[in-house]
C-alpha cells in the first residue's frame, strides 16, 4: 500500500508539472502583452510587426504582416511607439488602429503622439489622396477628416488626447491616380494615463476644474452654470491636444443666482497660462515654450470677425444664450484670446471646426494665426443693478435724467465694463430740468488695439457730443478735451491724497446751453478688440438762479414769496471754487405780497473748508442776534430788512458755521416789520474742494399776514416832532408797529435829530440802562449803520437828558454827489414806554453875513433878543450856530433847543408869516370875493323874476405846512 500510494502521489506530481509547463506561458502574459507562440514568451504589443524578431522563434514578425486592424492595450506610466506601412502602393489602403484604456493600472484615457505623418494633402480645405479619422467609443460620429503632412522640421509633433477609453484611427488612400506621387508615412508614440495625470485637464484634487455638464446626444456641448462659485474651465474638446474635425461645440454660461441689488455680468478670457501649459503637455521644451510667449507679446496677427473664412475653426461669442443675440466676437487665431464680456447673466460660446485639418495645425511652436485646442477661463463680475456699467436693453443706451437729489445732478460715469459688438454706437443721453445746463469732463479717455489686424481703420472710434439744440460740441478720432490733473485726486482712496491745484476750465471741458447733452462713441471694431475706455464727470448745473453766460458775475435770485418756503444756496457749481470762483457773493431778494410780513428762520450755514473765526456777539443786545467784525471782509450770512426799496437794515449777520438748535431759536428767527427782505450769503477765498456740499445755507421763510402800515413814515420838511409809546393804542399804531421812520432834508441841508436819554455805546454787549426799550438812530447814506444807541429818559423835563445828533456832512466833508442827509429812527419796544424825538431841517450860516457884522456889535447881539441875526442867520438856533425854516419861527412849537424862535420878544414884533397869511388870509379873501360875486349873481336874477334857490356855502381849502407835529403809540 506503501509503495502504491508512493507512486500515486509521484504520478500526480509529474502531472502538475506538465500542466504548469504547458499553461504557465498563457496565464503570464497580461492584455497588453504579445505571447510567442512556440516559446511563451511576452512582448509588448507594438512590438508586434515593427520590423524586428522581438520573439525567439520570430512569430512576431509572421509574412505580410501589419500592424493595422488590431486593438493595443496598455499600461500607465510606459510609452509605445507604432509605425504603419503601407505594402501594396498600387492599390487601395484601410487600416483600423483601435486603443483601449481598459481602467487601473491600463489607463483611463489615451494619448497619441503623431510622430510622422504622411497621408494626402490638405488643398483648399479639402483633403485629397489619403485622410485619417478619428472616432471614440461612445461619442457621435461627426465625419471629418486630417490630412497633409507633419511634423516641420525642428517642431514638437501633434498630440491628441481621448475623452473616451477606446478611440479608433481609420487612415484611408483610396483609389486615385495621385497616389504614386504621394507619399505615406505614419508613425505615432501614445501613453495611457490615468485621470491623476490629466491636470491640465481637470485640475487636481485641491483645486478641480469645472469642465460644465455635458448636454446628452452632443458631441461636445455644454452647460455652465454658477461660475461665480467654482473654477470653470470652458476646454475644446479633447483639450489640451488635437480637436476633432468637423464638430460645433455650444458652450452655454449661465449665472442663475445673482445677489440683491446686484447684475451679473459672464466673463470669458484666456490667459497667457493657457497656452504655456498646452507647449508643455504637447512636448515641448524650453525652447517651445519660448517661442510661445515671444508669439504672444509680439507682433503676431489677430485674425478675427470678417478676416475668417467659412472654411477655418472658429469660436463665436454670442451676447446672450441664443445665436440670433449680437456677435461679440469672431475668433479665428491669434495668439491669445482677449477678453470677453457679456452684458448680462448669459453668454453662449459656439466653437465650429472645419471638417479638413492637418495635424501640422497643432504642432509646437503654433502657426499663431491658427486657433488650436484652447481653454477659457469663465468668471462672473457683479455690478450695481442701478448703475450705469452696463445695458439694460439690447442696444447699448443710456439715460441720466436730473432730479431734485443731489445724487442724481452730479456723478461718474465710465465706459460700459461689459464688450460691445462691432459697428456698435453706445449712447448717453443726458437730460436735466429746464433750467439746467449740463457739465461734462473727461478725467481719463483712451482706446487701444489688443493686437495687429490685416485691416486698417482710419477712426476705429469715434467720440462725438451734442448740444441738446443739435450744435455739435465735439468730434473726435484721437483724444477729446482732458481734464487729467482731477485723476489723481478722485482714483486715490487715501484721505491725505492730494487734491487738485485748481479747477477744471471750460477749455477742459464741455458745457452745453440746454438741459440736454448726447454723447455718442462708435466703435468699428468692437471693444473686445478695440477696447475704449473713459472716465467722465457729469453734472447738471442749475441756471435758473445764476447763469454764467448771461448774469456774468451777478448773483442775484428775486422771489415773491406767497407761501412759505425754504430757500437754499445756488447749486451752479461756477459760483464755487470747484467751478473757478474764488468767491461766492449772492443776493436773495424776498418780497411778500401786501399785506403780508416776513419771518426768516436760518437753519444753518457752512462756509467751505477754511478755518473761520468765532462768532461775535452783536452790539443791539435788545435784538439778541450775532452781528459779524465790522471791517471784516471774511464770509459772512447776513439778513437785512428793505425798507422805501432802497434802505437796508441789517439785522444779524453769522460769519462761522452754525445750526439752528446751536444758537437758539430765537437767535436765528427774525421777524420782519417790512414785506421786503434781503438774504446776503458771501463766501471768499474759495478753494477748488468747496462748493454746494460744504458752501451752503437753509434758511425757512414763512408768511405772516400783516396789514401795511397805513401811514407814510418817510417824512420830508422843515421839522417835527414825534412820540412813540407802547403798547399801541390804535389799529393804525399797531399796524406800524416796529416799523422805523426815516427823517430826509432837502439837498444842500442838513439833518438835525434831538432827543432824551443817554447814548449806550453801539458796539456793547450790555450796559446799564432803567429799562429794555432803545431808540436806535441809523445814519443812512452811503450805507445804513448803526450811529446812536439810546436809552430813553423818562422825562423831557431835564436839560442834561438833552441829545443832540447831526447828519454826517454837518461835521465831515462830503462830496456834494454822495450827500443826502438823512436819519432813519428806529424805537426798539420791549416793555410798556415812551419816547420822543424832535428833528430839523437846518443849514449853515453864511459866511458873508457873518464876515460883515463887526465882532463887538456881534456879542452886543448875542445878549439881546435878536441874537440868532449875529452869526449869519435870520432865522436861527444860536445855541446850535445852525439857520432854520422861517416857517418855523414863532409857530407856536419850540424848535430850537433853547426855544428861542418862540421868545415873546421875537413874536410880539413880528408880521404875521408867509405861512400864517397862506394858511387863514387866502381863504378870507376867497371868501369875500364869493360874496361879492353872489352879490352881483343876486341882483341880476332878482331883475329877472322872484325864484329862491339855496346854495351851499363850500369850506375853505387847507393846506398841511411844512410843519410836522405827531403823538403816535408804537
Amino acid at each position: 500500500m506503501t509503495t502504491c500510494a508512493a507512486a500515486i502521489i509521484s504520478g500526480l506530481m509529474v502531472t502538475l508539472l506538465i500542466s504548469w509547463t504547458v499553461v504557465r506561458p498563457t496565464l503570464s502574459c497580461r492584455i497588453s502583452e504579445f505571447m510567442c507562440k512556440s516559446t511563451g514568451g511576452c512582448i509588448q504589443l507594438d512590438e508586434y510587426c515593427d520590423g524586428k524578431y522581438d520573439c525567439p522563434d520570430r512569430s512576431d514578425e509572421p509574412s505580410f504582416c501589419t500592424a493595422c486592424n488590431r486593438t493595443y492595450y496598455g499600461e500607465v506610466g510606459k510609452s509605445y511607439r507604432l509605425t504603419v506601412k503601407k505594402i501594396q502602393k498600387e492599390r487601395p489602403f484601410l487600416c483600423h488602429l483601435s486603443f483601449t484604456a481598459s481602467g487601473q493600472e491600463h489607463g483611463d484615457f489615451v494619448e497619441l503622439i503623431f510622430e510622422e505623418f504622411r497621408l494626402g494633402t490638405l488643398y483648399l480645405g479639402e483633403c485629397i489622396s489619403g485622410e485619417m479619422q478619428i472616432l471614440e467609443l461612445g461619442r457621435p460620429y461627426v465625419g471629418g477628416s486630417w490630412c497633409g503632412h507633419g511634423p516641420t522640421d525642428g517642431a514638437a509633433p501633434a498630440v491628441y488626447y481621448s475623452e473616451a477609453g477606446t478611440v479608433t484611427l481609420t487612415l484611408r488612400i483610396p483609389v486615385s491616380g495621385l497616389y504614386t506621387t504621394l507619399p505615406f508615412a505614419f508613425g505615432l508614440r501614445f501613453k495611457f494615463l490615468d485621470n491623476k495625470q490629466a491636470s491640465v485637464r481637470l485640475g487636481t484634487a485641491s483645486d478641480p476644474k469645472e469642465r460644465g455638464e455635458l448636454v446628452p446626444g452632443t458631441h461636445c456641448s455644454r452647460n455652465f452654470y454658477e461660475c461665480y462659485r467654482k473654477r470653470c474651465s470652458l476646454q475644446s474638446p479633447n483639450y489640451p491636444g488635437m480637436y476633432p474635425r468637423n464638430v460645433t461645440c455650444r458652450y452655454t454660461i449661465r449665472q442663475k443666482i445673482v445677489p440683491k441689488c446686484k447684475h451679473a455680468m459672464v466673463s470669458v478670457t484666456q490667459g497667457r497660462a493657457s497656452s504655456v501649459q498646452a507647449a508643455h503637455r504637447s512636448g515641448g521644451g524650453k525652447a517651445q515654450q519660448a517661442a510661445s510667449v515671444g508669439a504672444v507679446n509680439g507682433t503676431a496677427i489677430v485674425r478675427v470677425n470678417d478676416m475668417c473664412s467659412e472654411n477655418e475653426d472658429r469660436l463665436v461669442f454670442h451676447d446672450g444664450p441664443s445665436e440670433d443675440d449680437p456677435v461679440l466676437l469672431r475668433y479665428c487665431g491669434g495668439p491669445a484670446l482677449p477678453r470677453v464680456v457679456a452684458s448680462g447673466p448669459t453668454m453662449l460660446v459656439v466653437f465650429k471646426s472645419w471638417v479638413h485639418n492637418s495635424p501640422a495645425t497643432f504642432s509646437w511652436p503654433p502657426p499663431v494665426s491658427r486657433l488650436r485646442s484652447f481653454e477659457l477661463d469663465v468668471r462672473i463680475a457683479f455690478v450695481d443693478s442701478d448703475s450705469l456699467d452696463y445695458a439694460k436693453g439690447s442696444t447699448c443706451d443710456f439715460t441720466v435724467n436730473a432730479s431734485a437729489t443731489p445724487k442724481s445732478r452730479r456723478g461718474v460715469l465710465v465706459s460700459p465694463r461689459h464688450s460691445v459688438p462691432p459697428n456698435s454706437t453706445c449712447t448717453y443721453r443726458f437730460q436735466g430740468l429746464p433750467d439746467d445746463r449740463v457739465w461734462m469732463y473727461f478725467e481719463s479717455y483712451g482706446h487701444r488695439s489688443t493686437g495687429h489686424f490685416l485691416t486698417f481703420k482710419p477712426c476705429p472710434t469715434r467720440l462725438r457730443i451734442w448740444d441738446g439744440a443739435g450744435t455739435l460740441l465735439g468730434d473726435h478720432c484721437d483724444t477729446p478735451r482732458l481734464c487729467e490733473h482731477i485723476a489723481a485726486a478722485s482714483t486715490s482712496a487715501s484721505p491725505n491724497a492730494t487734491r487738485p491745484k485748481r479747477p477744471c476750465t471750460l477749455d477742459e471741458s464741455y458745457l452745453s446751453k440746454s438741459p440736454s447733452v448726447i454723447l455718442q462713441v462708435h466703435s468699428v471694431l468692437g471693444t473686445v478688440l478695440e477696447p475704449f475706455g473713459f472716465r467722465l464727470h457729469y453734472e447738471f448745473v442749475d441756471s435758473g438762479v445764476y447763469d454764467r453766460e448771461t448774469d456774468g458775475d451777478a448773483c442775484v435770485v428775486d422771489h415773491r414769496v406767497r407761501e412759505s418756503m425754504d430757500l437754499t444756496e445756488p447749486r451752479n457749481v461756477f459760483l464755487y471754487g470747484r467751478g473757478g470762483a474764488r468767491s461766492l457773493d449772492c443776493v436773495y431778494r424776498l418780497q411778500a405780497e401786501p399785506g403780508y410780513r416776513l419771518q426768516v428762520v436760518m437753519r444753518n450755514a457752512s462756509f467751505g473748508s477754511r478755518e473761520r473765526t468765532p462768532l461775535v456777539a452783536m452790539a443791539r443786545t435788545v435784538t439778541g442776534k450775532y452781528a459779524c467784525p465790522s471791517g471784516d471782509d471774511g464770509p459772512r450770512l447776513v439778513v437785512r430788512e428793505v425798507f422805501w426799496r432802497t434802505v437796508r437794515v441789517e439785522r444779524g449777520c453769522f460769519c462761522q458755521n452754525f445750526t439752528e438748535a446751536a444758537l437758539g431759536t430765537q437767535q436765528a428767527t427774525f421777524d420782519t416789520s417790512s414785506d421786503r427782505v434781503e438774504i446776503h450769503f458771501r463766501v471768499p477765498g474759495l478753494v477748488v474742494t468747496d462748493d454746494f456740499a460744504n458752501t451752503y445755507f437753509n434758511a425757512h421763510v414763512r408768511v405772516l399776514r400783516w396789514p401795511a402800515c397805513p401811514r407814510k413814515q418817510w417824512v420830508r420838511g422843515s421839522g417835527g416832532e414825534i412820540e412813540l409809546a407802547y403798547p399801541p393804542e390804535s389799529r393804525d399804531d399797531l399796524h406800524c408797529r416796529d416799523v422805523p421812520w426815516l427823517l430826509e432834508a432837502r439837498p444842500g441841508h442838513s439833518m438835525f435829530v434831538q432827543t432824551w436819554g443817554r447814548f449806550l455805546p453801539v458796539n456793547a454787549s450790555a450796559a446799564p440802562c432803567r429799562t429794555r426799550n432803545r431808540l436806535l438812530l441809523y445814519a443812512v447814506r452811503p450805507d445804513v449803520r448803526l450811529v446812536g444807541n439810546v436809552c430813553p429818559a423818562e422825562s423831557r423835563d431835564g436839560r442834561r437828558d438833552t441829545l443832540y445828533m447831526f447828519s454826517d456832512e454837518w461835521t465831515d466833508f462830503v462830496p456834494d454827489e454822495q450827500q443826502n442827509p438823512s436819519f432813519m429812527v428806529e424805537f426798539v419796544a420791549q416793555e410798556a414806554g415812551s419816547m420822543a424825538f424832535k428833528w430839523l431841517e437846518v443849514s449853515k450860516p453864511s459866511a458873508k453875513h457873518a464876515q460883515a457884522t463887526p465882532p463887538a456889535k456881534r456879542n452886543q447881539s448875542d445878549a439881546g433878543p435878536h441874537a440868532h441875526r449875529g452869526f449869519g442867520c435870520a432865522y436861527g438856533c444860536p445855541e446850535l450856530e445852525a439857520c432854520i425854516s422861517p416857517t418855523l419861527w414863532c409857530d407856536g412849537h419850540r424848535n430850537c433847543p433853547s426855544g428861542v424862535d418862540e421868545a415873546d420878544l421875537e413874536c410880539q414884533t413880528k408880521w404875521p408869516s408867509f405861512k400864517v397869511l397862506k394858511s387863514y388870509g387866502l381863504p378870507v379873501v376867497g371868501l369875500c370875493l364869493a360874496g361879492v360875486v353872489f352879490a352881483v349873481l343876486v341882483c341880476v336874477y332878482c331883475r329877472r323874476e322872484p325864484e329862491y334857490t339855496h346854495c351851499e356855502e363850500p369850506e375853505p381849502a387847507t393846506e398841511n405846512t411844512n410843519r410836522s407835529c405827531s403823538t403816535i403809540a408804537s
